[in-house]
């Protein structure tokens, strides 16, 4: 599944960056994979105004156990705020989208479940659920997308708690790299998507909870 797609802006003060802060700044580094006709690149985050405070927490010499903790407890920082917005967003607005073609309220959500399933499998997790790439498609109700997201938040956090982020494996593309590596991966996608969530949430109404 296409995991890093075009995405609308956000409002600036609505995306919490707990490891740069305001104004905070990236380094210049850049990280590309290409997967068939899909490009994953940390630099179209900063293009697009996203959270790259995986990147700073990069930039920090850690041992490798302490870096897998500092990126779960990053991811539980968006998952927190993706669950509040979606427990925000009415039942009736799960199946709105901003335009045709593009991902409903719940397909978005599904969309970063499967996706956290795919990367907690890469980091030495399980293997994602037989039915999660059909998620997008057959979940549409609030509390099953809901429980849906939470649990595998869940899975990525006990997988990257336990991981060895040193250990070799192959990015997309067949292109060597680490665990690490798919980690960084997982936390700059989880801001991505709670951007867009927060987007689709402004368009209704509906203001993030951690914002009034």
């Amino acid at each position: 599944f296409n995991v890093f797609a075009p995405q609308p802006q956000t409002h600036q003060s609505d995306v919490v960056h707990p490891t740069l802060g305001s104004g905070g700044s990236a380094p210049s580094r850049r990280w590309e994979y290409t997967e068939g006709t899909m490009t994953f690149s940390l630099k179209s985050f900063v293009k697009a105004g996203l959270p790259v405070l995986a990147l700073a927490i990069l930039a920090t010499p850690l041992a490798a156990s302490d870096m897998g903790a500092k990126m779960a407890a990053n991811l539980e920082d968006v998952e927190s705020k993706l669950v509040d917005l979606a427990g925000a967003i009415p039942d009736d607005k799960y199946g709105w989208a901003p335009m045709d073609g593009d991902r409903t309220v719940s397909q978005l959500l599904m969309h970063v479940a499967a996706a956290n399933h795919f990367f907690s499998s890469r980091v030495g997790g399980p293997q994602p659920p037989a039915d999660a790439r059909k998620w997008e498609e057959t979940v549409t109700t609030k509390a099953e997308a809901v429980e849906k997201l939470k649990g595998s938040f869940m899975a990525i956090k006990e997988a990257l708690k336990a991981a060895d982020m040193d250990k070799a494996t192959k990015l997309f593309g067949g292109r060597e790299g680490t665990v690490a590596d798919f980690a960084l991966i997982a936390v700059g996608h989880g801001h991505e998507h709670l951007g867009q969530l927060i987007a689709y949430a402004r368009s209704n109404k509906v203001a993030p909870p951690w914002s009034q």
